[in-house]
């Protein structure tokens, strides 16, 4: 694989996405159904306004073990929680046009795990995570 190869080789385009809005239960189904680690927000206009990480999902879910009354008040949390009040809203967001090698050093730079794709008007097309580049090294 050519680092020099756009961001487009490497991204995910089957996107689950959630809004603003939307109860913190939408993410949980999309962590377990789809098993991924991050879920982009977006609004109307399909542009990225937040994302949130399995860590963060966790991170208001800490404290619970299983049985079922803790089952009962994770649902209950999950529901009356909002996706605006854990998402990361300080996104940072990489261009379709950018390369593999651009994108390996945005997210070592700032060591983050995941960075929504965008077009040049700013809609979302992708995610490209640390999985992604690690599957593309294996394959070189």
């Amino acid at each position: 694989m050519d680092l020099n190869a756009p961001v487009t080789t490497i991204m995910s385009t089957d996107l689950k996405t959630a809004r603003a809005e939307d109860p913190v239960s939408v993410i949980d189904e999309h962590l377990r159904k789809y098993r991924i680690h991050h879920v982009p927000v977006v609004n109307d206009e399909n542009e990225v306004v937040g994302i949130v990480s399995k860590s963060e999902y966790l991170y208001l879910l800490r404290g619970f073990t299983v049985n079922q009354t803790d089952s009962f008040r994770e649902l209950a949390k999950l529901k009356a929680f909002k996706v605006n009040e854990i998402m990361e809203s300080d996104v940072e967001t990489v261009l379709d046009s950018a390369t593999v090698k651009e994108v390996v050093a945005i997210l070592a730079e700032n060591r983050f795990r995941s960075l929504p794709v965008v077009d040049g008007q700013s809609k979302l097309v992708g995610i490209v995570t640390t999985h992604d580049v690690e599957e593309m090294v294996n394959q070189l």
